[in-house]
């Protein structure tokens, strides 16, 4: 009988890819013995997932949300969710609680977490509560940490990759001061004056302020799209849409990168994401439309002082992807977070091409300063650490991908 080999094992990864959305681990193995038994597990997940797995919340999809955790005593834990998707999230009646500083998952001792209000509507925000009590030594927990802390994993899928989400929680009284109890969010305008006039002139009210409101939000950007379309279909010429294909990613390069010299050397990738976004980092549409989404690259900075990465993600670069076959005038048209460029204007941001798609960093359309941007990013959180060490990762994180992001890009 011959053996199960790499090709076997690669083969099932891609139907599995192709099933879920998801992909799965692809670097080397550290037990080979366990290939066998690997492959096995993923076939019968292929075999056994619904379609219906398109259509669940996932980051890899381009869902986003906001997280947070606030420990009320006795056991109970109060976690704000937004929805900042158009779908709905559904969270499962499980975690797991880690310990920051070396990535530990805290066993349970007996019990179950009793879950409640796991349910949350498109562009909505609400409170999920947790009790801990009957699960975990409380007693232990609530013991302060030095220089460390925990934080929960949920998930809506498993703890699947794209649809497992962190955020800390503190079960003692921390003695590190974070940022301002009030934030006083920088709007768009205000961070990147010189690239909100190029916006076209009846479009720029739209990217004028921030807007913390999620239903409020919603409407501006159906108000947005309306005029989109009133706008573009004056324009003589071709407007082309661009499209979000799963098949083309980023894959890892295998190449050890150092963002942070303070995390773990097997941690580095770990401080970046890979999103399919239809908002900007201010919340506003990207495209035309709400069908319109980006592959965006983002880095993942503390919510405290201490924490290894943590969960806040400062979106970075932008990439927009076109089908070949649609890009063949210069003459035609992109639309991008309200500007029209032709072709010809949008070749100076061509970082990949083959004979299906073509892919555009057009990172300089979102912000024109990257220090600037974060500091506007970061304005928006209140459970937010940014400092010199902090800033040097995002530098380290935007330098590598903006040189490398379009050798990275292939298909899965």
């Amino acid at each position: 009988m011959n053996s199960f080999g790499k090709k076997n094992l690669q083969n099932i990864k891609n139907i599995f890819a192709e099933k879920t959305g998801v992909i799965p681990d692809t670097r080397p193995c550290r037990h080979p013995g366990r290939l066998a038994a690997a492959a096995a597990a993923l076939l019968v997940c292929c075999l056994g997932m619904p379609t219906l797995a398109y259509s669940m919340f996932s980051s890899l999809s381009g869902d986003d949300l906001a997280i947070s955790a606030v420990y009320e005593g006795d056991g109970v834990i109060s976690v704000r969710v937004e929805n900042r998707s158009d779908k709905e999230l559904n969270f499962e009646s499980r975690l797991k609680l880690m310990r920051w500083s070396d990535n530990v998952e805290i066993q349970p001792l007996s019990g179950s977490v009793d879950f409640t209000g796991t349910k949350f509507q498109a562009h909505t925000d609400g409170i999920m509560t947790l009790d801990l009590s009957e699960a975990y030594d409380m007693d232990a927990l609530e013991q302060p940490l030095v220089d460390d802390h925990y934080f929960l994993v949920l998930t809506n899928n498993n703890f699947i990759f794209g649809q497992d989400w962190m955020c800390t929680v503190e079960f003692a009284e921390s003695p590190v001061q974070t940022v301002q109890a009030d934030p006083d969010p920088i709007a768009p305008a205000e961070a990147d004056p010189a690239l909100t006039e190029k916006i076209m002139e009846e479009l720029k009210p739209y990217f004028a302020d921030y807007i913390s409101d999620p239903g409020e939000r919603n409407r501006l950007a159906l108000e947005y799209q309306s005029l989109c379309q009133q706008l573009l279909g004056q324009i003589e010429g071709t407007v082309v849409a661009p499209v979000s294909p799963m098949e083309l990613t980023m894959q890892d390069s295998g190449e050890a990168v150092l963002f942070d010299s303070t995390v773990p050397s097997d941690m580095q990738l770990q401080l970046t994401g890979l999103h399919r976004r239809t908002f900007d980092g201010y919340g506003k549409l990207i495209g035309a439309s709400d069908l319109e989404q980006a592959l965006v690259l983002s880095a993942y900075i503390p919510q405290k002082q201490g924490d290894i990465d943590g969960g806040v993600d400062i979106p970075l670069r932008y990439v927009f992807i076109y089908e070949a076959d649609r890009v063949q005038n210069p003459q035609d048209y992109a639309f991008v977070r309200g500007q029209l460029l032709t072709f010809e204007q949008m070749e100076q941001y061509r970082i990949y091409g083959d004979t299906r798609y073509v892919c555009y960093d057009v990172t300089d359309l979102f912000y024109s300063d990257l220090r600037s941007h974060v500091e506007s990013m970061v304005s928006q959180r209140t459970d937010v650490y940014f400092d010199e060490q902090i800033w040097t990762r995002i530098q380290n994180i935007d330098a590598y991908y903006r040189e490398n992001m379009g050798k990275l890009l292939g298909y899965r």
